[in-house]
């Protein structure tokens, strides 16, 4: 569906140029959910404004079904942009448009026929669950209602792509479950792919079935969330993983204050849902010391973490761990 390959951008002040995109090449598949995630800086804004070219790139390439958008002329460009909607952060609405006048808005640049605008119109306002809001301005809506109203003119022109460049970071954590359950709609209903761009770990864990990190302008980490959750392989991953435990942080443990062997799991599925603790106490002549732990819930699974102290014999505590992997446990020793 997307194909990026090398993709690069860069801007210049005076003499000096700052890479804000370096070598990124990503696959993402027609109806899925692709989300983007990285710190403030990280080049993720800049890399989905590339999509649609908003932002030209540097160097590199963006094939969508099999077009390469990167080489095409304005006309042609103007043309797949009618199939890319896009959707911000702070909603971009025109202030002086009612509801129906904004989303109408692209369907009146097309020179649609005002009926079949309106008919249009009418159907996304019902979708969107704002048809009370219909005569109603901007100024006169909560910040959800806002983005429901730009989710509805994306989707005016029936896009096969939606763009969210952190579409729910304005809002509230209700609203944002809102909207973010608006989007597995628009997904499962109408088939869009879409693209979400996001700072928010939470966001990434209820809606998103893969995912990239960026950090430097660069793409550090994919994998699928489920994965992702199971077993980060790199630092920041697992800082974005802990941010959504308000329990022990994994960072402050000092092996040198404990005298067992520290140990942190990750299971996934049914095994998240098992006795693992229990049974490996009960299976091996061991102390064990549980330091801190947490189950997210994906989409269609679960994730389980523990840290966990092992006290006892050294093969012992061997016998035990090797006992966790059989039971496709993930063990990392920290």
């Amino acid at each position: 569906m997307i194909k990026i390959e090398n993709l690069s951008k860069s801007f210049k002040d005076n003499k000096d140029e700052f890479w804000a995109v370096k070598n990124v090449s990503l696959d993402i598949n027609r109806g899925e959910i692709f989300g983007i995630i990285g710190l403030s800086g990280a080049g993720k804004s800049t890399l989905i404004r590339c999509l649609n070219r908003l932002e030209e790139p540097t160097e590199g390439s963006i094939i969508i079904d099999g077009v390469d958008i990167t080489n095409l002329s304005k006309g042609d460009l103007r043309k797949e942009r009618k199939e890319i909607g896009m959707i911000f952060q702070h909603f971009n609405l025109l202030s002086q448009k009612t509801v129906y006048e904004n989303i109408a808005f692209p369907l009146e640049l097309e020179k649609m026929d005002k009926s079949k605008i309106k008919e249009r119109v009418d159907k996304l306002l019902e979708y969107v669950e704002l048809t009370d809001k219909k005569n109603a301005y901007p100024s006169q809506l909560s910040g959800g209602q806002k983005q429901r109203v730009a989710i509805a003119r994306a989707l005016a022109n029936n896009p096969k792509i939606l763009l969210s460049d952190e579409g729910t970071s304005a809002l509230d954590p209700k609203t944002t479950k809102s909207i973010l359950a608006l989007l597995s709609k628009i997904r499962q209903e109408l088939g869009v792919t879409i693209v979400l761009i996001t700072h928010q770990m939470e966001v990434v864990k209820d809606i998103c079935d893969r995912v990239a990190i960026m950090e430097n302008g660069k793409v550090i980490e994919e994998n699928t969330v489920e994965n992702l959750f199971k077993q980060p392989k790199t630092k920041t991953a697992q800082a974005f993983i802990d941010t959504l435990s308000s329990n022990f942080e994994e960072e402050i443990i000092n092996p040198e204050d404990f005298k067992g062997k520290l140990i942190r799991l990750s299971f996934l599925g049914n095994n998240a849902k098992q006795p693992i603790v229990s049974k490996i106490i009960r299976n091996f002549n061991i102390d064990v010391n549980i330091l801190s732990g947490n189950i997210n819930k994906l989409q269609s699974n679960s994730v389980g973490h523990l840290i966990l102290e092992l006290l006892g014999d050294c093969e012992e505590v061997q016998k035990a761990i090797e006992f966790l992997n059989n039971e496709n446990v993930h063990v990392e020793v920290i």
